[in-house]
């Protein structure tokens, strides 16, 4: 998100631009899979800023400038504008001093062979989730700290999938006034420990099973119209995670704690007929302390306010993005 924001709205790098095929994907799956567009990926990749390590490691983030057959034109890993344009620069110049038969697809692969893309696995009839989280005010020095720079504007973007039984967990069996139910299993789960996460200024992982110390959501009917029922949705959360990280490139890692505790509250509208949410809001707002290698936080290890706004996304397909704590679903 903060190379979205700082480095694709620069003009010279949009000019540039115009010259590319620009495409993204989520880097987990490309850089650790055997499938051969992974293998495509990793043979770039290794040909770029992460080339020549002398202990290999799957991360292989960046940005790539390459020929379709996966020869390297120019690579990095930055958020600099003025970097990235010399970059794209540098991979225009090695692109126009190639003969025209190395420009090329690779002979052979139609691009489509064996794809075993996570996007498949999308929930087309059950309840697809946009979640937004950032940070929140902080009072006094503590506030003043985190308000300048992009910090100040920090803020991520993940989804939470549901197949329709795990939609259907959300709804009262009974369809009047007062009716109650009480979310659990993988769907309380999946709301909580995996996707109530601090990701705000980069990644991290789910938290552990174990460390989850309170859960609950329970939704209750207010309002019934035709085939519509409102729901009001209420409930907390609370996971700790004791962990040793290398937070913020340190060596040896360091032992420390990690977790979140707030309150949640918000309201959604479910069609009985089509057995749909047509409307949802989910509001988590609370606390967050600790930090993991790569989310940003190692000079902000102190509890801190956060929130998280869950969202009814739409079938764009630029919203099937896989959940990051995915491998937790058990699908």
């Amino acid at each position: 998100m903060i190379a979205r924001r700082a480095v694709f709205p620069d003009a010279k790098v949009r000019d540039l631009l115009q010259r590319f095929v620009p495409a993204a994907d989520e880097v987990g799956r490309l850089q650790r899979g055997k499938d051969p567009e992974s293998l495509l990926f990793q043979k770039v990749a290794e040909q770029g800023h992460y080339a020549g390590r002398s202990v290999p490691t799957s991360t292989r983030q960046g940005l790539y400038a390459t020929t379709a057959d996966g020869r390297l034109l120019a690579s990095i890993n930055h958020n600099d504008p003025t970097r990235v344009a010399a970059m794209l620069e540098k991979a225009l110049a090695a692109w126009d001093a190639l003969p025209e038969t190395e420009r090329g697809a690779q002979a052979g692969w139609d691009g489509t062979t064996q794809r075993q893309r996570l996007e498949g696995r999308y929930p087309q009839e059950g309840l697809v989730l946009r979640v937004t989280t950032r940070d929140l005010p902080r009072p006094g020095a503590a506030g003043a700290a985190q308000r300048d720079g992009w910090r100040a504007k920090a803020w991520n973007l993940d989804y939470a999938w549901f197949r329709s039984p795990e939609a259907a967990a959300f709804v009262p069996a009974a369809r009047t006034l007062g009716a109650t139910r009480a979310l659990e299993g993988p769907t309380l789960d999946r709301l909580t420990r995996v996707t109530l996460v601090d990701n705000v200024r980069g990644q991290t992982y789910p938290a552990p099973k174990e460390s989850l110390e309170r859960a609950r959501l329970t939704t209750t009917v207010t309002a019934s119209e035709g085939t519509r029922l409102t729901l009001v949705l209420e409930g907390e959360a609370r996971w700790e995670q004791s962990g040793t990280w290398h937070i913020g490139g340190q060596s040896p890692p360091t032992p420390t704690k990690r977790g979140f505790e707030g309150r949640l509250l918000g309201s959604a509208t479910w069609d009985t007929e089509t057995q749909r949410f047509v409307a949802f809001e989910l509001l988590a707002i609370g606390t967050r302390w600790g930090a993991t290698q790569y989310n940003g936080r190692h000079d902000d290890l102190d509890a801190n306010p956060i929130g998280y706004l869950f969202e009814l996304a739409s079938d764009a397909p630029h919203e099937h993005i896989v959940p990051a704590g995915f491998w937790e679903y058990g699908w």
